[in-house]
């Protein structure tokens, strides 16, 4: 899909939606974007609870999280 300004999303009814723009990202990068969605499932926010979710996954989610903050927006080719 398109998701303009957003990498993924999930929606209420708990389906998740990617940006096709993610299949150009490394795999370690497509993984916390997968993770963090599913982490939505279980937290629909952000908070600390939503985190510590992902944390348990990608203990280094940070740092995947970082590339694509630094790399998104050159992924147009």
């Amino acid at each position: 899909m398109d998701l303009k300004h957003r990498w993924a999303s999930c929606t209420a009814s708990s389906n998740l939606n990617f940006h096709w723009k993610c299949m150009m990202a490394p795999l370690t990068v497509i993984d916390y974007i997968v993770v963090h969605e599913l982490a939505h499932l279980i937290h629909p926010n952000h908070t600390a609870a939503f985190w510590n979710e992902v944390d348990k996954v990608l203990p280094d989610f940070q740092e995947r999280k970082s590339w694509l903050m630094d790399n998104g927006a050159g992924m147009d080719l």
